[in-house]
């Protein structure tokens, strides 16, 4: 498939600016690790015991502060958040496992340096794949007493890319494509089997209460729905909610729309309930 991947990343970078950054967010950059961050919070509300770390799509091979700077400011701004944003390496320049490698540093960084910090993971498209396939790996280790809640906008999820949704919702899905879907999974993969890598296929434990939301125009609806089967048999406080005329990570288009309104409204809540 012939792209140019630096002008792919020129032109994601653009969504942030289809809308201002909220009013009175902090942003701090910091390199964690090795791995550069940034901070989003209240001016001189940044929290010392709950954050909330953030991983954002681009389908591994694109995507950084600049494409999602803006939502990130009006997600820390509405749920009174402390949001730590992670810029992890991106493919095909590095290939699994070097981003989940890379958040799982950051995680332990944290873990370690702030006794009793509670940590909720939120990310869209691929970030919550990356999100899965670390928690399986904390679940794994039995390191993941200082887990809270998670958040999943969108989730790409399933890396074979053979869902139903995929065929059947390809005509009315402004955004992705099989093909493209396809394309930016293998140069994640690189030589490992997809079957050690796929998040659905992956995923390990009994995760933190967790919210999943998705729109029916989106290919990848299905993602959502096997997600949410798989990660509610060991959590029973496990939400799924599908909007109606809604497109791929709907709140970057549009922070200011009805249904972006609706949908960070129900992170709040999520997020109180389960502090």
């Amino acid at each position: 498939m012939d792209m140019n991947i630096k002008e792919i990343r020129s032109d994601f970078e653009k969504i942030g600016s289809l809308y201002s950054l909220a009013d009175d967010i902090e942003i701090e950059k910091e390199s964690i690790e090795t791995v550069t961050c940034y901070w989003f919070y209240k001016a001189k509300a940044k929290s010392t015991s709950r954050v909330i770390l953030y991983l954002h799509g681009g389908c591994y091979v694109f995507g950084s502060i600049d494409s999602h700077k803006a939502l990130v400011s009006h997600l820390a701004n509405e749920t009174n958040s402390t949001i730590l944003f992670i810029e992890y390496s991106l493919a095909p320049e590095s290939v699994f496992p070097t981003a989940v490698n890379e958040v799982l540093k950051v995680y332990n960084y944290l873990v370690s340096k702030i006794k009793g910090l509670a940590i909720s993971f939120m990310g869209d498209s691929a970030g919550p794949g990356l999100i899965i396939s670390v928690l399986s790996i904390l679940n794994r280790e039995k390191n993941n007493a200082n887990l809270r809640h998670c958040i999943m906008l969108s989730p790409w999820v399933d890396l074979r890319n053979n869902s139903g949704s995929i065929t059947d919702n390809r005509s009315i899905d402004p955004i992705l494509t099989k093909e493209g879907l396809d394309f930016f999974a293998s140069l994640y993969i690189g030589n490992n089997k997809i079957s050690e890598i796929n998040p659905i296929e992956t995923l390990f434990g009994t995760f933190p209460p967790t919210l999943i939301l998705v729109g029916t125009n989106e290919i990848l609806l299905d993602d959502s729905r096997m997600l949410f089967s798989k990660i509610v048999t060991e959590q029973p406080v496990t939400e799924l909610t599908i909007y109606e005329n809604q497109t791929h990570v709907w709140l970057t288009n549009d922070i200011h729309s009805e249904s972006s309104i609706k949908a960070i409204k129900q992170i709040k809540q999520f997020i109180y309930e389960h502090a």
